[in-house]
């Protein structure tokens, strides 16, 4: 199987068959004795069956992923990982490394399982290298969830089946000073998220998140996106940097490439201080849905810098609404016909913003620029064409 990223292709071998013993107790047993000596364990070579549960490691493991754990569980088990934090306490210094195997969704989902792969949950200190997942999960493909001091590098994540939840990387909750790079991921649902979403972040505050090196596909979601909840509290998310990136939306028929919804701002949310910088983002010519390449909501403090921005559907390359503090830079590219040349950019209720862009044709051909600025804050909606009127 050739895997798409970086400067090439690589590639990657097919995950072993589906085993018929379930091997969730045996396996367990063995991972908790290699922790209790302190020693390295492998996932043993081949198809491992995780029916009831999926496995707990404990704090100072070392897993190395030789075969492959597939989850197959059932509906009425509720949501499981392949491989998390199975206790109620918090872990530290987690190593998870790629020597072949994968984190993978059973091909046979009944309807309401909520398959995901790797967790990182609960834990200060993590480190996850050349880890893969498989389709179709159901759920996340990696989850990081309340952790924190962790580096993930070399991930190659496809989460599957074309469902909501199926994310290929979601960070949860309070994670903060993480940093990874080299990550390719093809996923169901948002490839690459960031999100306070219920009662289990409540105040959270998500911190110093710095990954580089991206290839980020979604089925018929979105490229990145970042959310928080109006059931949040005063949940935060702040200091993310995010550069040298590639993706697109690759079936439809719905999908923006880049999303970023604050919907709790009235209690006190926050979307702060993220920078996404050389990202090259393509809405997607199956994407058959009206709707703008970027779509910004009660954000403050947005740097998009050398930006491709590819594509729209009878919308604008970016909506922007109630925005402080934002700024792009780089290129708008109409590879998609029937869009109104004089609203390419939207800005609604905005403040201190600054647009500086070049437009191009589909063949690359330079049509104008849009240059825009406003120390202040716009009362209605301003709407931007080449002329940057």
């Amino acid at each position: 199987m050739a895997i798409g990223g970086g400067t090439g292709w690589r590639l990657i071998p097919m995950v072993s068959a589906l085993g018929a013993m379930d091997m969730t107790a045996a396996l367990q047993a063995d991972l908790d004795s290699a922790i209790a000596a302190r020693r390295a364990w492998s996932v043993p070579a081949g198809g491992n069956r995780l029916t009831s549960t999926g496995l707990g490691y404990g704090s100072n493991a070392i897993i190395n992923m030789v075969g492959d754990l597939y989850n197959d569980h059932g509906p009425l088990v509720g949501t499981l990982y392949c491989l998390t934090n199975r206790s109620s306490a918090r872990l530290h210094n987690v190593t998870i490394i790629g020597k072949g195997g994968s984190f993978v969704g059973a091909a046979t989902a009944p309807n309401g399982a909520t398959r995901k792969g790797l967790g990182i949950v609960k834990v200060d200190g993590f480190v996850v290298t050349g880890a893969r997942t498989d389709g179709p999960l159901t759920g996340f493909g990696m989850e990081v969830k309340d952790a924190t001091g962790g580096v993930l590098t070399g991930l190659v994540l496809n989460a599957g089946a074309n469902v909501a939840g199926a994310d290929g990387l979601h960070f949860f909750g309070a994670c903060q000073r993480v940093s990874g790079s080299n990550i390719v991921i093809s996923s169901g649902d948002d490839a690459l998220s960031f999100t306070h979403e219920n009662g289990e972040s409540m105040n959270a505050l998500m911190e110093r998140i710095t990954l580089s090196g991206l290839t980020l596909n979604s089925a018929a979601y979105s490229c990145i996106k970042f959310h928080v909840n109006a059931t949040t509290g005063k949940a935060t998310i702040r200091n993310i940097r995010l550069s040298n990136i590639k993706g697109a939306i690759l079936s439809g028929p719905t999908g923006c490439p880049l999303i970023m919804e604050n919907k709790g701002v009235a209690q006190g949310c926050v979307i702060d201080d993220v920078v996404i910088r050389d990202a090259d983002l393509t809405f997607g010519e199956k994407t058959t849905q009206d709707g703008p390449c970027a779509f910004l909501t009660d954000v403050s403090n947005v740097q998009l810098l050398n930006m491709k921005l590819r594509g729209r559907r009878r919308g604008q390359f970016l909506r922007a609404i109630r925005c402080r503090g934002l700024t792009l830079t780089g290129e708008l590219w109409e590879t998609i016909p029937g869009s109104a040349a004089g609203n390419m950019i939207q800005l609604e209720q905005c403040g201190n913003y600054r647009i500086d862009v070049i437009v191009r044709s589909a063949t690359g051909a330079r049509l104008g620029v849009i240059q825009a600025s406003n120390t202040g804050v716009d009362t209605g909606i301003r709407s931007l064409g080449i002329t940057g009127a």
